[in-house]
């Protein structure tokens, strides 16, 4: 950037312009999607004033044609992505970046009135119905390649859904998350050990269980003999680092079983949703990495059955 002699002298010579694309193919453009990103630039980062979001000059948008725009700073001085979990340094920053930005909004009185909504009862029924629809006919495309105790955890878990939700309908212990929560949505500091990792990409936040986050990075995307060395550790620093970011009433058991009904509501469903909504094939990657990560933590038991 150059500017006239009357500018700032600190005024930033160099921006980062994030700028929709209604020309993508059919499907691959989501205006909504692009709307929740306007929204929280304009809306929800104001409000935390937080670190771990990259400072935002100006958003605007088009209701009317869905075209919009976000001009953010320029980092690539200070940060880089890491796509794989190779540096336990950089783990620990991004979920201590997820702890600020969940004990922020824990339980804030704000949250799912003019910050986000919380689905209705009628909502949530219809959203049992779909992914009761969508997954019956994922495991039909699948037929065979499909593993029978992975078939059976789908017919389990699809019994369970009911009784699983009413964790959220608590209405206690909810927070604010970022919904698509892998490690390419992170920027980190070039010195680990002189600065905080930047989240990005925020079409998916929303309100609910901090452990939606957690199972998306870990659960979901990593290779069980990963996850497996580094899952214990990563979420003990996380729920320190709730703790002392000021979140109460919240037990490291709490805190553990909120990460495995996570796995159940989320990383097992992710590749449902890909698969229906996105028009994937069939990620079976992903599947294997989910199911597993569910028999490894035990997770059956807060099904209610054997």
């Amino acid at each position: 950037m150059s500017y006239s002699l009357e500018a700032p002298s600190g005024a930033p010579t160099r921006l980062f312009l994030k700028a929709s694309n209604p020309a993508l193919a059919p499907g691959e453009f989501d205006p909504e999607h692009l709307t929740r990103e306007i929204t929280f630039y304009r809306k929800i980062a104001p409000a935390m004033k937080a670190p771990f979001t990259i400072p935002c000059y100006h958003v605007a948008d088009d209701p009317e044609t869905g075209a919009c725009h976000i001009l953010l700073q320029d980092v690539s001085q200070t940060h880089a992505a890491c796509l794989a979990p190779s540096c336990s340094r950089q783990c620990e920053l991004a979920v201590e970046a997820l702890a600020r930005l969940h004990a922020f909004w824990w339980d804030h009185p704000r949250l799912g009135k003019d910050i986000g909504r919380f689905p209705t009862q009628e909502e949530r029924q219809q959203a049992w119905r779909n992914a009761r629809e969508s997954t019956v006919a994922f495991m039909a495309v699948l037929g065979d390649q499909l593993a029978p105790s992975w078939r059976a955890t789908y017919e389990n878990v699809l019994a369970a859904l009911p009784s699983l939700y009413q964790r959220h309908a608590t209405g206690r212990n909810l927070t604010l998350v970022h919904g698509d929560a892998h490690l390419g949505n992170f920027l980190f500091p070039k010195d680990a050990e002189a600065g905080m990792a930047y989240l990005l990409d925020w079409q998916f936040w929303h309100p609910t269980i901090g452990g939606t986050d957690l199972a998306f990075l870990m659960a979901t995307e990593w290779e069980p003999a990963t996850r497996r060395s580094m899952e214990g550790p990563l979420l003990r620093r996380y729920h320190e680092e709730l703790l002392e970011q000021g979140v109460a009433a919240y037990s490291w058991d709490n805190c553990w079983n909120d990460y495995r009904l996570s796995v159940i509501l989320v990383s097992i469903f992710i590749p449902v949703w890909q698969w229906a909504l996105f028009r994937w094939s069939p990620n079976l990657s992903t599947l294997e990495r989910s199911m597993t990560a569910f028999e490894e933590l035990g997770c059956r038991e807060l099904l209610g059955v054997g």
